[in-house]
C-alpha cells in the first residue's frame, strides 16, 4: 500500500528570489552521432573560473538532444571561440547563442513535494505576455531564463504569485 500526501497553498511560500543579469544562453542541438564528440568538447570547458548558472538537457524531436548552457556573458566569447575551433558554426545549424539574457530563480519549502509550483510561476508571467526562454525545476528550485530587460517586469508578477519574505 502506498500513501500519498498532497499539500497545496493558494500562494506558495518562497525563501526569496535570486536574480542574475548579463548572462548568455547557449542552445545546442546534438544529433546521436555527435554526442560523444560534443561530450569531449564540453568536458574541455570544465574551467572552474567560468561562471555557469544552469545547464540542462532535453530530448527534442528526431532523437536529438537539446542542451542549454547559461553562463556569464563575460565568458561567452571565450566559450564560443573554444567551440568554433572544433566545429564550423556557420555549417552547424544546431547552435544558437542568445545574449544578453536574465535569470530569476527561487525555492521554497517542500517545492519538490508539491504540485502547481511551476504552473503558478509560468501562469503569472504568461498572463502578462512575458515569454520564458528556458525554465527548469529541480528539487525545491525553479529557474526561469528571460530575455534582456524582462526581469524588471517579471519580478513583481512573481512576487504577487508567491509569498516572499520581507527583509
Amino acid at each position: 500500500m502506498e500513501t500519498i500526501a498532497v499539500y497545496w497553498e493558494p500562494k506558495p511560500k518562497t525563501y526569496g528570489f535570486k536574480e542574475v543579469t548579463d548572462l548568455s544562453l547557449m542552445n545546442i542541438e546534438i544529433t546521436p552521432g555527435k554526442m560523444g564528440q560534443w561530450g569531449l568538447w564540453l568536458m574541455e570547458l570544465a574551467d572552474p573560473d567560468i561562471g555557469f548558472h544552469l545547464i540542462l538537457a532535453k530530448y527534442s524531436t528526431h532523437q536529438k538532444l537539446r542542451l542549454y548552457i547559461l553562463l556569464e556573458k563575460f565568458w561567452a566569447d571565450s566559450v564560443l571561440s573554444h567551440i568554433d575551433n572544433r566545429i564550423d558554426l556557420e555549417a552547424e545549424k544546431y547552435f544558437h547563442l542568445t545574449s544578453p539574457v536574465e535569470l530569476i530563480s527561487f525555492q521554497g519549502p517542500h517545492f519538490g513535494d508539491r504540485y502547481g509550483i511551476a504552473y503558478s510561476a509560468f501562469k503569472a508571467l504568461d498572463d502578462q505576455g512575458i515569454p520564458i526562454l528556458v525554465a527548469a525545476c529541480s528539487g525545491a528550485a525553479v529557474y526561469i531564463v528571460l530575455s534582456e530587460k524582462k526581469l524588471l517586469a517579471a519580478r513583481p508578477l512573481l512576487a504577487e504569485a508567491f509569498e516572499v519574505p520581507q527583509p
